[in-house]
């Protein structure tokens, strides 16, 4: 039951490259369009000097006043419009004559007698003669733009294909990091037989062959502490019972009874001890049935009532029956139970069980008001043996195996357990166990 990841995104090396790559390419677009803007008012700036003394060269073989012969025979060899208005006099080389508001022509250009101008993209050229004035348009020619525009897009994407591809080879590149990330978050989740591909053949095939080397020799340590565990666990029970033998040859006197109880307490702890072994062992079959938890958390709950600080039922929600081994879980209910009401001062609010329904899980909650744990603890409690209390006062004698085995069982159901504490407020335990059978089975078959 991962947590949502998408805000993660967002801050991973991924999206920065990708945002990165995506603003040069922007930046690289933009100078490409300034670059051609540029280029075009460029080549217009230049272009209009030269016009002014092409349009010259055609008024010497017009002639002044102008021939409208030679301006026909001009005007179809350069596929340009001629016209001329004067006293009493106009004419147009063109069949239909253009109509071109002098007010809205915008004069670049002005050399002697003539004015050079743009109007609707077309090139307008005045020139004033002594008897009227003859008029040249140019007209725009839509296909020399049109190839100008689709060169100018076809860079763009282009270099746009190939920032995509740039980005697409580092994340090719960058993939073991994502591998070595899911690496480290599963060793963090406690699954040690998790192992990063070595699929490349750079220095990130070291780093990940690396990481494997530490996972398997964490692995093979814990695989050793945990048969550790339960052979000296195992061991310890032979001479116990001989003790229990010699014992009950003894005379009932008060020495033997003395012994007779703490023998029954280092029995109970070598019993724990073989729980924990067990439970930590991933072999160790789970006895899955339909439970219905709130009467499992409610029979639980009663062990402990009449003990200092109390134990309150809250709201338990409706979740129908759960897929869970039902003494399994009731023993790491009682474990996290009776860690709240042992760190719980005997005049503190009552401890409080809740369940409620959260989607693809089941959330129970225990919340006490006891002494809080410290921020640099919470990472180790579930630690076997590892005891928020140095001084291990009677009060909370044990031997830090309860958290632990509480941990184990509830991944072994495919859960999780989460802890929440503020020092002298108290802790909130949350368990989160999965609503489908499927989850569980999949958890026990997992290693």
């Amino acid at each position: 039951m991962p947590k949502a990841r998408g805000p993660k995104f967002f801050s991973s090396l991924f999206f920065k490259l990708m945002v990165i790559i995506l603003i040069a390419g922007i930046g690289i677009n933009l100078s490409i369009i300034f670059f051609f803007g540029a280029f075009r008012h460029h080549i217009a700036s230049s272009y209009q000097p030269h016009l002014a003394r092409y349009i010259k060269y055609l008024l010497n073989d017009i002639g002044n006043p102008p021939d409208r012969d030679r301006a026909r025979r001009l005007a179809s060899e350069t596929d340009m419009i001629i016209a001329f208005e004067g006293q009493g006099l106009s004419w147009s080389t063109a069949d239909h004559p253009v109509t071109i508001p002098r007010d809205r022509v915008r004069i670049r250009h002005r050399d002697e007698r003539l004015e050079l101008g743009r109007y609707r993209g077309a090139q307008v050229v005045y020139a004033h003669q002594d008897d009227g004035l003859l008029t040249f348009y140019l007209p725009h020619q839509p296909d020399a733009e049109r190839k100008i525009k689709v060169i100018g897009l076809g860079l763009l994407l282009y270099i746009s294909a190939l920032l995509v591809g740039a980005y697409l080879a580092i994340r090719w590149v960058l993939k073991p990091l994502q591998w070595l990330k899911q690496g480290v978050e599963q060793v963090g989740r406690g699954d040690l037989s998790h192992r990063v591909p070595l699929k490349r053949s750079d220095e990130l095939r070291d780093l990940a062959k690396a990481f494997n080397t530490m996972a398997e020799r964490l692995q093979q340590l814990i695989r050793s502490k945990e048969q550790l565990l339960l052979d000296v666990s195992h061991e310890l029970r032979s001479p116990i019972t001989r003790m229990k033998v010699a014992l009950a040859m003894m005379p009932e006197t008060h020495d033997r009874i003395s012994l007779e109880e703490d023998l029954r307490e280092l029995e109970e702890k070598i019993t724990e001890l073989l729980d924990t072994a067990r439970a930590l062992n991933v072999e160790a079959a789970l006895n899955i049935e339909a439970t219905d938890l709130a009467d499992l958390i409610r029979l639980t709950a009663k062990q402990f009532y009449g003990g200092r600080p109390s134990v309150q039922v809250a709201q338990l929600a409706n979740v129908g029956s759960v897929h869970i081994d039902r003494d399994r879980i009731g023993k790491a209910l009682r474990n996290i139970l009776e860690n709240a009401q042992k760190y719980s001062p005997d005049d503190s609010a009552p401890v409080a069980v809740s369940m409620r329904s959260i989607p693809d899980a089941v959330a129970v909650t225990v919340r006490d008001s006891g002494v809080g744990i410290p921020a640099e603890d919470i990472d180790f409690i579930f630690e076997p043996f590892y005891r928020v209390d140095k001084a291990r006062s009677p009060r909370t004698e044990g031997y830090g195996l309860g958290l632990s085995l509480a941990k184990a069982i509830i991944e072994a159901h495919g859960g999780r357990i989460e802890v929440h504490s503020t020092l002298g407020q108290g802790t909130e335990v949350v368990i989160l166990l999965p609503h489908s059978v499927d989850d569980v089975s999949s958890a026990q078959g997992s290693p």
